[in-house]
């Protein structure tokens, strides 16, 4: 399956069709969704004025794609594509779908990941940014990748029923109900959260007392746990602009006091600690397949 043809209308829920440079949905209204120039489609629900302000902005992903350009999360990429596997099994093909992609970065990686075993791959990312739908559309096209990327509300997915076999949501909110509608019997959903003492010399900098992050225990609705993981190692960042660029794709941008923003802006260089954990889901209902 082409990875447009798991497309639905958010309004009306009937399946789109690609024509041209548009897409129609196939129910009375044949509602249209014109496809941007960079490749990306919007379908948040239209008419809503809190769309233009959701997700992040551009300097964010300025920020997000400056930083990731440097491969320095590669290996939670694809961690996270082997985790799934472990517990989908190896096949010929895979559909997947990232809930919360961003500027596309891991479903990218993810895909590459898939493609090296020889497994066909077709990807969606969903982003309600739009912004970050147009960036990973751009990035597509240059890593001449077949991933198709869509400005959707995640909570309100606008994907065939049980058209996925992966569901990812890395680093980002879980939609419960909506991954388990949109996938198959037996698939599978990843989940891929931050450990403890992820980015933990960051936080030394820039809080007096950094506290130590609680694990990501909340099992899906609908869902039991099939396997976990984690994964820990550490980088460096050896100038001023890339320690800011992480910085700003991180929570920390938005909660640490004045002195402490200052006192790592100051730094020219940084080792940081990544740890993640990954969680694999497969449907409760389903548990002895």
């Amino acid at each position: 399956m082409r990875s447009e043809n798991m497309l639905i209308c958010p309004l009306c829920k009937a399946p789109l069709a690609a024509e041209g440079r548009s897409f129609y949905c196939k129910g009375e209204k044949r509602h249209c969704y014109d496809v941007a120039s960079s490749g990306y489609v919007n379908l948040l629900p239209p008419g809503k004025k809190s769309n233009a302000k959701t997700g992040d902005d551009r300097e964010m992903l300025r920020s997000r794609r400056s930083f990731l350009s440097g491969g320095h999360y590669d290996r939670i990429s694809e961690a996270a594509a082997r985790e799934a596997l472990s517990v989908l099994g190896h096949r010929n093909s895979i559909t997947f779908a990232d809930a919360g992609c961003g500027d596309g970065y891991h479903a990218l990686n993810i895909e590459k990941y898939y493609k090296g075993l020889g497994i066909d791959c077709a990807a969606v990312g969903l982003e309600a940014s739009k912004h970050g739908a147009e960036a990973a559309s751009k990035l597509a096209k240059k890593e001449n990748s077949a991933a198709f990327f869509v400005a959707a509300n995640i909570f309100d997915m606008p994907l065939c029923d049980k058209s996925c076999d992966i569901v990812f949501s890395m680093f980002a909110p879980v939609p419960d109900a909506e991954a388990l509608r949109v996938l198959r019997d037996d698939g599978v959903l990843l989940v891929c959260s931050s450990g403890s003492y992820h980015l933990w010399e960051m936080r030394e900098v820039i809080y007096t007392s950094p506290r130590v992050s609680e694990p990501l225990s909340r099992v899906p609705e609908g869902f039991c746990l099939a396997s976990k993981a984690s994964l820990k190692y550490s980088f460096s960042l050896d100038s001023n602009e890339a320690i800011e660029a992480l910085f700003t794709m991180t929570p920390f941008y938005y909660r640490c006091p004045k002195e402490g923003r200052e006192r790592l802006l100051s730094l020219d260089s940084l080792t940081v600690t990544a740890e993640t954990e990954y969680k694999v889901y497969i449907k409760a209902d389903n548990k002895d397949i």
